[in-house]
């Protein structure tokens, strides 16, 4: 057995309070060549259990119980001390994050990083080292790798990040890798290309792998044995068959259950608590999607252009168009959705749109009204009419700002409510109508999930009842179950207030349940468009093919 955690227990002590305990008697068995997948939500224990592994957990407050064992080939890691450690992490057992921007230092080349570890495990020279350098590069599909080992961390796409880390993960050939999720936040091409090179790489270094996730069809992509963990706790275990086709335990139901179906479109996503109340589930009706000639257009879009000037050497500049002649018009009450890869436009657009970018060319129509002349009669009468909700809950609010204070600044900024009780009372309505309960009004937003915050964010834009919302990546970011709150509740307010959605993601399965009609970006342009149920049955464009064949199928195959 390559691996063998037993009875794993580890607790944090925070201040005076009781220790808060985050792994609770974890144990699995990790033999040669194998992968094994650790699923569930943020909190479960996951990532905890992966740094007590390298022994990376911070020793001033983290507690590793005395019965608890970590045997690396018949050695207990719990047991040696820090050059011991030393000597295995990054050489013997090596770690790919899921943040690269965060794990890459920015003030180092990619060269630099990617040498460091050659030179201090494996004893290479400098020269020794770069070459190897080259030849990692090469190996996990960058191309100009000669280029490329020079730059920067923030030269480079997300997805050239991530094969930087794999690259440097895999230098000193580890016997095992451990990649925390390492996909999440990339597109569906991209997830794939990574998922198929560390697949290849596994079979052609000969080494286990565990993987984390919160993603249960993902695992299907890559794991022969997987352990569901929830509160520190392991639910469920079995090989990739025995889960995914007679799941046993509830929760993990619950995970395979709340992404959004490939097949059909449920009146509402199942959610965890679903599962886990004890109730017989029925059957839901299905949505009806798609639009019909006679809905009423509130917004379109005829031939949008935006250019960027782009730096060239010392003194020249050209200009980059990011969005070229996009056109589209949304319906009132219906969502559009605007799928592709990160560079495609996708955000640049849906930013224009709100009015934060300027148009270079082409025009936007509001009720059949330019925005251009609405913009310089009323811009604030604008911005209540069309808000947006941006990707990461963590940096779009305040966090020096208590949640009432968030909601109710735009009220007054808008000259809604006729005094500070009455906004308030607007600001209380709105954190229930949104599912969070009414002390979180005083409350700050480090206080609060992820989920939490986002459903904040949307509470924002209610505050001045805006007829288009624009969600850019809003629900990318969340575990699958909290991911299905959220979409809930958009469908929700979408049936309330007749809003229209504009509803920008890399993610196919989620945008074709949300959406009544589909825009396909790629390079700035709309390569295919049309009734969301016919792009997604019958794609035309090849480009719209290869975004389809590479989502992530939640069942064995």
């Amino acid at each position: 057995m390559l691996l063998s955690v037993q009875n794993l227990q580890v607790s944090f002590q925070s201040g005076q309070d009781a220790p808060l305990e985050a792994v609770r008697n974890v144990s699995f068995d990790l033999p040669e060549r194998t992968t094994l997948a650790l699923v569930g939500e943020s909190g479960s224990g996951k990532s905890v259990t992966a740094l007590s592994i390298l022994g990376l957990l911070p020793r001033q407050v983290a507690r590793v119980a005395s019965q608890s064992r970590i045997v690396w080939q018949g050695q207990d890691l719990l047991q040696c001390g820090e050059e011991r450690l030393r000597a295995v992490r990054g050489k013997e057992i090596a770690v790919i994050f899921q943040e690269p921007m965060s794990s890459l230092n920015p003030v180092f080349t990619v060269g630099h990083q990617l040498t460091e570890g050659l030179r201090l495990h494996l004893g290479m020279s400098s020269r020794q080292a770069r070459s190897r350098a080259l030849e990692l590069l090469s190996e996990v599909g960058i191309p100009e790798p000669g280029r490329r080992l020079d730059a920067y961390p923030h030269q480079l796409s997300g997805g050239q990040q991530q094969r930087v880390m794999i690259a440097m993960a895999i230098s000193c050939q580890p016997k095992l890798l451990i990649a925390d999720e390492p996909t999440t936040a990339l597109d569906v091409t991209i997830q794939r290309q990574i998922l198929d090179l560390m697949r290849e790489l596994q079979q052609r270094l000969r080494m286990s792998v565990l993987f984390i996730t919160h993603d249960l069809a993902l695992v299907n992509e890559i794991a022969s044995q997987v352990v569901v963990m929830k509160q520190g706790e392991v639910r469920e275990a079995g090989t990739r068959e025995e889960v995914f086709a007679s799941p046993k335990d509830p929760y993990t139901q619950a995970l395979l259950a709340c992404r959004p179906p490939l097949e059909g479109r449920p009146l509402r996503l199942r959610v965890i608590d679903d599962f886990l109340g004890g109730t017989p589930l029925r059957a839901l009706p299905e949505r009806e999607r798609g639009r019909a000639p006679s809905d009423e257009t509130i917004l379109e879009a005829k031939g949008l252009c935006k250019d960027f000037p782009v730096r060239e050497g010392l003194w020249r500049k050209r200009l980059f168009r990011a969005v070229q002649g996009v056109s589209f018009q949304a319906a009132r009450g219906k969502t559009v959705g605007i799928v592709g890869e990160s560079g495609s436009g996708k955000t640049t657009l849906g930013l224009t749109i709100a009015g934060l970018l300027q148009p270079d060319a082409g025009e936007i129509l509001f009720e059949g009204e330019s925005l251009r002349t609405s913009r310089e009669r009323d811009p604030m009468a604008l911005r209540r009419r069309i808000q947006i909700v941006f990707q990461n809950p963590y940096a779009s609010l305040n966090p020096r700002f208590t949640v009432g204070h968030i909601l109710t600044e735009p009220l007054l900024l808008h000259g809604i409510g006729r005094g500070a009780s009455e906004r308030e009372a607007l600001a209380r309505q709105l954190l229930e109508r949104v599912g969070l309960p009414a002390s979180a009004y005083l409350r700050y937003p480090h206080e609060f999930s992820g989920g939490q915050r986002q459903r904040i964010a949307i509470a924002r834009c209610l505050t001045v009842k805006p007829q288009v919302l624009i969600c850019d990546e809003s629900v990318s970011a969340l575990d699958v179950s909290v991911q299905a709150q959220v979409l809930n509740l958009l469908q929700d307010l979408q049936d309330e207030f007749r809003m229209s959605y504009l509803f920008i993601s890399h993610d196919l399965a989620v945008v074709r349940y949300m959406s009544d009609q589909v825009l396909v970006m790629h390079d700035g342009a709309v390569v295919e468009s049309g009734d969301a149920d016919a792009v997604f049955s019958g794609p035309r464009h090849p480009y719209t093919r290869e975004l389809l064949a590479a989502i992530p199928r939640g069942r064995v195959r």
